[in-house]
């Protein structure tokens, strides 16, 4: 089994690929990252690995709906139009030079994709087109105030759900005709907590145990956010009206947006407190890969308590209440507000893997040693996987300091680098590797 590591700007893109028979492989597509870098790093890659070995992606997975994961996806749904439209055209007349060959690689098939879609989760039915308008109206009129806080808030929920419902429309049997959610009968992906059966599924060879999210938490989560509406709720209404919603053929009500947006929101609130993640964080899906002895735990941008949780109900903890897998994608880029002591201590890792270009200051300093010192600190802080604890490990991080970057990130990557120079030193069984120079991806192979 194999883990790229694409160089993805700010956010997530990762490939799982593994032999398939017959020189071919599974693939497993996990986020999409911004799209520059998705065009100028993963789409050649998917070109030249997968297509060109007519292979296929057998599964999309979008964790979640923030932008750093959904816009790269977003672009590579769009290649798959533009190239769908360009061969269609070929077929019929090759010589036709009225649509050009697009700029980017042509991508592998998708045959299946997993996103928890808004036209599902809010059932939206034949208000779907109404909400999408609204919802680009409060973008639009929103982004010349982003220097006020509700109305940054306001702005980014209206467009990570707009980019959901696109993406909703773009795998629809009318344009690219991606099945959605297949194992789940088109339903949400969601952690099973009646029959743990039913979170066990397979891509080849590979087991796919999904451990998040629960249902109970996702409705627990809506039922919190009233108290933020309640609050907000008469800024909203003047807000909405002065948006002038209700000139739409339809209107769609303020009361029915605002929650619509509150129930999809996010928050900026320390290590571990998960009243600080915000609700599509919380709502990633999350899943344990596991083939020949190996294992890949993919934790989107969750939240410690949610990850240990669902790994207890599937019974994937040993008896201390522990884990060991071959790689660990660190949530949420290395967010303290999404690990603790307690997260470190129950599970370890051969490889730790870094989305993120020091955005927000993640991957934080503060993780980086909360990791480290649950392998080579004192008693207290080591974790409680004593078989695992003391051997080898590497830190992967998917940007490099000597990157393009503002200024801030290099600072912030800068100190990053020279805080692990320093732990090296001090311990020659630890590794890390930044992304190459150059170089558009990494990979780990788990032989």
């Amino acid at each position: 089994m194999k883990l790229t590591i694409f160089r993805s700007s700010k956010g997530d893109c990762l490939l799982i690929s593994h032999p398939a028979g017959n020189g071919k492989n599974n693939n497993i597509l996990v986020d999409g990252g911004m799209t520059t870098s998705f065009n100028n790093s993963v789409a050649p890659y998917l070109n030249q690995q997968i297509k060109a070995n007519n292979e296929v992606i057998d599964l999309l997975c979008l964790s979640h709906i923030d932008a750093d994961h959904i816009v790269g996806v977003l672009t590579l749904m769009k290649l798959l139009t533009d190239w769908r439209v360009f061969n269609h055209h070929q077929n019929i007349n090759p010589t036709n030079n009225d649509f050009k060959k697009p700029k980017h690689p042509e991508p592998p098939t998708i045959k299946s994709i997993w996103h928890n879609s808004f036209a599902k989760s809010y059932n939206l039915g034949a208000t779907l087109p109404r909400v999408t308008n609204a919802l680009y109206l409060i973008e639009q009129a929103t982004i010349k105030y982003l220097d006020n806080t509700l109305l940054e808030e306001v702005h980014n929920k209206a467009t990570g759900i707009k980019q959901g419902i696109t993406l909703s429309q773009r795998i629809q049997p009318e344009q690219l005709n991606i099945a959605l959610n297949p194992q789940f009968n088109g339903k949400l992906v969601k952690c099973n907590q009646r029959s743990i059966k039913k979170n066990s599924h397979k891509v080849g060879d590979l087991t796919i145990t999904i451990i998040g999210p629960f249902t109970s938490d996702l409705n627990k989560l809506k039922d919190d956010w009233k108290a933020w509406e309640k609050k907000h709720r008469s800024e909203l209404i003047e807000f909405y009206s002065n948006l002038n919603l209700t000139s739409l053929d339809q209107p769609l009500g303020s009361s029915e947006l605002s929650q619509l947006l509150i129930n999809s929101g996010s928050i900026d609130l320390s290590l571990g407190d998960r009243g600080e993640v915000s609700i599509p964080n919380l709502a990633s899906i999350m899943f344990l890969i596991e083939v020949d002895n190996r294992s890949i735990l993919l934790t989107g941008d969750g939240h410690a308590d949610d990850i240990l949780k669902g790994l207890k109900k599937n019974k994937k903890l040993n008896k201390s209440g522990s884990i060991h897998v071959d790689v660990l994608k660190i949530q949420h880029h290395g967010a303290s507000a999404n690990i603790d002591k307690n997260f470190c201590k129950k599970i370890t890792a051969d490889h730790y893997v870094f989305c993120g270009n020091g955005t927000h200051t993640n991957p934080e300093a503060e993780v980086i040693d909360l990791i480290f010192n649950s392998r080579r600190g004192s008693e207290i802080q080591k974790s409680n996987n004593e078989e695992e604890v003391d051997n080898p490990f590497t830190f992967w991080f998917s940007a490099n300091p000597e990157d393009e970057l503002t200024d801030r990130q290099k600072e912030h990557l800068e100190m990053i680098a020279d805080k692990l120079t320093t732990l090296k030193a001090s311990d020659a069984t630890f590794d890390f590797n930044f992304m190459p120079v150059g170089d558009a991806s990494q990979s780990i192979v788990l032989l």
